[in-house]
């Protein structure tokens, strides 16, 4: 038997097979610029004739390209027209042999990160081809070759990244900003100088800053405020301004890796207001969430905690209570694992009620509370001078565009634009109507100095009537002055239990009924306080 006929016979018994590699194909391309600066340094045109060169010569037809954005090579998993690419070549109806770059770097930067994906490709029979490098990534020393220049590409882009973050590091403690200034301010920047200033929007977020910190109102309320005075923003949108220290005259920067540098800048609110108002929303958050706070049935949200955890209460309206007495029932409930406490919001805002019916001021300090009034109310005067002059710019911005919508609607002969136009003008007049109820309900707010003395004075005595006339910015703003550090709910009395007292409220009482006891040198006995009542006046405390 010789040779051949031998293999014949032993063929069934080979294991393995003599690699070899496939010439030509369909390809496609893809093709990267990171931004606009690097264009003339790379040329996308440059890039694509010679990607095109390179498949020509090597039997290539290219059935697609991914060209023509714009994306960074620091992370595979955020770069669209790459994931795009990439799905497109693993589909296998495709049929696609090779995908082409201009060079290795510009398929990624990521380093090893990338050798997953390069492996991948490869399994299905998909070699990376650079179109300025000689290697053939379809062997060993080709594909060792491939890997080094992913490296060496993800070490220039580490090198450059922290170059940029150096420069931007240093312009910052030397008093540039270096991104977009933020809403209400104006940025002018030049080789030699930058200056920021304070806009008209940027007024409005000042009073926005103002009605959290004085009014303690809810993100919600204060979204309704400024929209009726022309600034139109997001509940969640004015979440992440109250956070932002730029207002305080403070820049904060990933760049500085953790430390806050005094801004040139002229701050929009001091830097104690910034702080009480992130005081108040940290209040608002319960391990990690922000509870809903606008809930008109819930006013003790904020306030009230389990006795169980000891966090913040949440509040919900129950659909099985609807569903078997068609109507609304709202609780107070604890969303902590295995806590499971809850309770009725009747329940628990009537306690509550039983607390503020029990506290009263003391004739003898009418003249201390008057004397406060008087001095609140020019204060109080000027704001709201302020917000009714807002709302009445933004009802004459609004009846102008009002006049421009209807003279569009009387003179189009386009029945298309006649109908937009008349939904737009419905729209624009519901919004007028609000800002005329608006400013109607604030010019109310703004008494004389006598009547606004007079309603002070008649409230003193039943705070209680004070709370249930108030909106629920003013209501958790109360609260927090009877109970400084909040309330728990009892299961067991079925009734509110303060974590502290405010003093003054519920122990004047105490003191006049004992001023006698007192002169004649007996110890006043304070047994009935809690026992965590701070010594407080009428403020409350403050973290």
């Amino acid at each position: 038997m010789n040779v051949e006929e031998m293999n014949n016979v032993l063929k069934p018994f080979v294991k393995g097979k003599k690699r070899t590699f496939k010439v030509g194909g369909r390809a496609v391309i893809y093709q990267r610029v990171s931004s606009k600066e690097q264009e003339d340094g790379f040329s996308p045109e440059t890039q694509l004739e010679r990607c095109y060169e390179w498949a020509r010569q090597h039997q290539y037809e290219v059935v697609e390209c991914f060209d023509g954005e714009h994306e960074s090579a620091k992370s595979d998993v955020n770069r669209k027209r790459f994931n795009r690419m990439l799905k497109y070549v693993m589909d296998k109806k495709n049929r696609i042999d090779a995908v082409i770059v201009y060079s290795t770097s510009r398929f990624s930067r990521t380093g090893t990160k990338s050798f997953s994906i390069v492996d991948e490709l490869m399994e299905r029979g998909i070699p990376i081809f650079s179109a300025t490098s000689s290697y053939d990534a379809r062997t060993a020393t080709g594909k060792m070759v491939q890997g080094i220049e992913l490296l060496v590409a993800n070490h220039t882009n580490n090198i450059n990244s922290q170059t940029v973050r150096d420069n931007g590091a240093r312009a910052l403690r030397n008093g540039r900003w270096i991104q977009a200034a933020p809403r209400g301010y104006d940025m002018k920047t030049t080789r030699s100088q930058q200056t920021i200033t304070i806009n008209e929007e940027g007024k409005l977020i000042r009073k926005a800053f103002q009605m959290k910190a004085n009014e303690n109102l809810t993100n919600e309320e204060i979204r309704v405020r400024m929209k009726a005075m022309g600034l139109d923003l997001y509940k969640q949108r004015w979440s992440s301004i109250f956070r932002n220290v730029f207002y305080a005259g403070y820049f904060s920067h990933p760049f500085l890796e953790g430390e806050i540098i005094k801004g040139p800048h002229e701050p929009l609110v001091p830097l104690e207001t910034f702080l009480k108002v992130n005081n108040i929303v940290l209040k608002a958050h319960t391990r990690g969430y922000e509870t809903k706070m606008d809930k008109e049935y819930a006013p003790l949200l904020g306030s009230l905690r389990c006795p169980v955890c000891g966090h913040n209460l949440t509040a919900s309206l129950s659909t099985k209570m609807r569903k078997k007495y068609g109507r609304d029932i709202g609780y107070y409930v604890c969303s902590h694992k295995g806590c499971r406490c809850n309770v009725s919001t009747k329940i628990a805002n009537a306690a509550f009620e039983e607390w503020l019916d029990s506290v009263s001021f003391p004739e003898h300090f009418t003249e201390a509370v008057k004397t406060q009034l008087m001095k609140s109310f020019p204060i109080l005067n000027v704001n709201g001078k302020e917000v009714i002059l807002g709302l009445k710019t933004n009802l004459a911005r609004k009846n102008s565009e009002i006049e421009k919508v209807e003279y569009n609607l009387a003179t189009s002969p386009n029945a298309k634009i006649q109908e937009i136009c008349s939904k737009q003008l419905e729209k624009l007049e519901a919004e007028r109507d609000e800002i005329q109820s608006e400013i109607l309900t604030k010019e109310k707010e703004i008494l004389n100095l006598d009547q606004y003395v007079t309603l002070g004075l008649s409230m003193k005595d039943n705070l209680l009537k004070m709370w249930r006339l108030l909106n629920l910015g003013h209501k958790r703003h109360l609260q927090n002055l009877v109970f400084p550090d909040g309330m728990y709910w009892s299961k067991e009395n079925d009734d509110i239990e303060p974590v502290s007292k405010n003093e003054f409220l519920f122990t004047w009482g105490l003191k006049s009924d004992s001023y006698g006891e007192k002169e004649n040198g007996q110890t006043v006995n304070f047994d009935n306080l809690s026992a965590l009542a701070p010594q407080l006046g009428l403020e409350p405390r403050t973290l």
